[in-house]
Order: structure tokens, then sequence, then C-alpha cells
């Protein structure tokens, strides 16, 4: 995606809010406040499930206090029951059914053999070791070749302040990358 905004890729995309089973457009999102959005890969992922984990307790309460939004969207209801049973993420989530909007993102698709070979590369061993020492599990199941993303983007036109779609399985953004492209795009900022 070239485009700096999401509106005019992705915004009039439906995705389906899990609290309500109701469709709505990705640009409701983030039409009155920034938001922290996360294109999960896949439910059952544990690398996913441990991402969330670290954004709930280190980033969301930062969100909070100024107001921004924590949206993540699936790709697939497949593992949605476990994932929040889990209490794995403290965000609102979304399903995006077909995986519309990871298509027109462009999110990368690895395949078999890309997929195996990444789970090999630094990022994903280092992931899995965090994820190890923080004792969450995963499971199988589900399309494990979709990667995700992780966006900040802001609030009316849905400029993108942060883009990191992942390059492989352990590929997240720092927390504290995060919180500087919303300090510098929100004046009021606090941590």
């Amino acid at each position: 995606m070239s485009n700096n905004e999401l509106d005019s890729s992705i915004g009039s995309t439906l995705v389906t809010r899990v609290t309500d089973n109701t469709d709505v457009p990705i640009r409701s999102l983030y039409a009155i406040q920034p938001i922290v959005l996360i294109f999960f890969r896949r439910f059952g992922c544990q690398l996913c499930r441990s991402y969330a984990l670290k954004l709930s307790n280190e980033l969301h309460s930062i969100l909070k206090k100024n107001n921004i939004g924590f949206i993540g969207i699936g790709l697939e209801k497949f593992g949605l029951e476990e994932f929040q049973a889990g209490n794995y993420f403290s965000g609102d989530l979304y399903i995006d059914q077909g995986k519309k909007a990871y298509q027109i993102l462009d999110l990368p698709y690895l395949g078999w053999i890309k997929g195996i070979t990444t789970l090999f590369t630094r990022s994903t061993k280092l992931w899995n070791d965090e994820t190890n020492k923080m004792g969450v599990q995963g499971n199988l199941k589900g399309d494990g070749f979709q990667l995700g993303a992780t966006y900040v983007v802001g609030p009316k036109d849905g400029k993108i302040w942060l883009a990191h779609p992942q390059k492989d399985y352990g590929d997240h953004p720092s927390i504290d990358s995060i919180v500087k492209v919303l300090r510098d795009n929100i004046p009021e900022f606090r941590e």
C-alpha cells in the first residue's frame, strides 16, 4: 500500500465487531480518535497471543489515558473464544471475514515453503523465546501463513502515522516506537 491514508485504501471495508456481531466500516474505528490497530495473523498463534498480551500490559493504559483506541482485527473467528478466554488482548476485537482488508493492504501470505523457513528467522526465534518466558501457549489451528501488521492511525482522515506490516512471524514494532509516534503526533500526549 503506497497511500499514507488508511481511509483511501480500506476505510469503507466492513469488519465484524465481536461484541455484538455488527458489521462496521473500518473508517468508523478512527473517526473520532486515533487508534493503534493490530491485524493478527490468527487467534491461536502463540506469537500473536504474546504480542497482544505485551501490548495490553505495557501500552493499553497509556492509550486509555490519552483516549486512543486499541483495536485488534483477526482474519477468521476460528480460535476467537480461546483468545478471549485467555485475556490476551484488552482492546476491541473485530473479524475481517474473507481477509478483504488484509488483501487490500497487501499483507504477505507466505505459503508452505516460506512459512516453514520463516520459523527460523532471527526475529521469530527471539519473539518465540520472549513468548516462552511469558508462558503463553498456542495451537496450530487455522490459517498459519497469513502475516499481520501494526498501524497507528490518526483520527478523521485515517492518516497513517506508523505502518509496520510483518516480514515474518516475530516481526513487531517496539512499544517505544509506537509511543514515540503517538507523542510526535498528539501535542497533549501523556505517558
